[in-house]
């Protein structure tokens, strides 16, 4: 009862401290997480072999160093493109001050290509992460682009009566690449000169084109993207235009297929 009185007489003096029923717990300030710098990874661009699965070794020179001396591991991540996706390599390595090397083995799946972030970073004794230090490695393919084989669509549609439900309509693209199916990043199709959409290869899961529906697709990675479009009895008549391409993961483009389609 009498600390609550002080506590209560001190705050009504508008003096400050840091909490009256309890001391503040204490913090080594000298306590620092390791850092790492310098990193160097060589070769930085490496050749995927078409269409198989391959491996290359990179290695990734860094310096690790910490104030408090209590380096413990580091890590040496070459990461996927997606998110959330395994690790094309990783090494983990007992610290030791200054300059070390660290020799990647990177699994480069069928199709890959494209740039992957290295990443470096340290941890001491106690558990503490240090800053996380990014390069890039960049993986090259065939400099082929895909191709696309043929298109399945309709050439003519009939329009539904009035009151009666729309219509069902799939559009699919054959499509292949030199690389392989994995390099393929996406299938797209241009609608009447405006508005673009993607044909997916997804098993029909409505992964690829998010918040328009599901695509249709019959079977997942068999080069068959698809999109399946609606056409009701309020659509114009006329001639409509779609403009296909596919992309792969370096950029590279496909020629562009254009196909019409008459609603009647």
């Amino acid at each position: 009862m009498y600390s609550e009185r002080i506590c209560g007489a001190l705050l009504a003096g508008v003096l400050v401290m840091a909490g009256c029923d309890s001391a503040p717990g204490t913090e080594d300030v000298f306590q620092q997480p390791p850092v790492v710098s310098n990193l160097v990874v060589s070769p930085d661009v490496v050749a995927a072999t078409p269409g198989v699965e391959s491996q290359v070794e990179v290695q990734v020179t860094f310096v690790a160093n910490d104030a408090n001396n209590d380096l413990e591991q580091v890590f040496v991540t070459v990461q996927a493109s997606e998110s959330g996706g395994a690790p094309l390599g990783q090494e983990i390595l007992a610290a030791t001050s200054g300059q070390q090397q660290a020799t990647v083995t990177v699994t480069l799946p069928a199709g890959t290509a494209g740039s992957f972030p290295v990443v470096v970073t340290a941890s001491d004794t106690r558990g503490a992460i240090g800053n996380k230090l990014v390069g890039r490695l960049d993986v090259t393919g065939s400099n082929a682009p895909p191709q696309i084989d043929a298109i399945d669509m309709p050439d003519a549609v009939q329009r539904p009566a009035p009151g009666q439900p729309p219509i069902s309509i799939p559009l699919v693209a054959v499509v292949s690449d030199p690389d392989g199916l994995a390099n393929v990043a996406r299938v797209e199709v241009i609608v009447n000169g405006g508005v673009t959409l993607l044909l997916c290869d997804d098993g029909d899961r409505g992964t690829c084109n998010a918040g328009f529906g599901s695509s249709g697709d019959d079977t997942a990675g068999d080069g068959r993207f698809t999109l399946t479009i609606a056409l009701a009895a309020e659509n114009a008549a006329g001639p409509n235009s779609f403009e296909f391409k596919a992309v792969d993961r370096t950029g590279l483009e496909s020629a562009t297929v254009t196909r019409i389609l008459e609603v009647q």
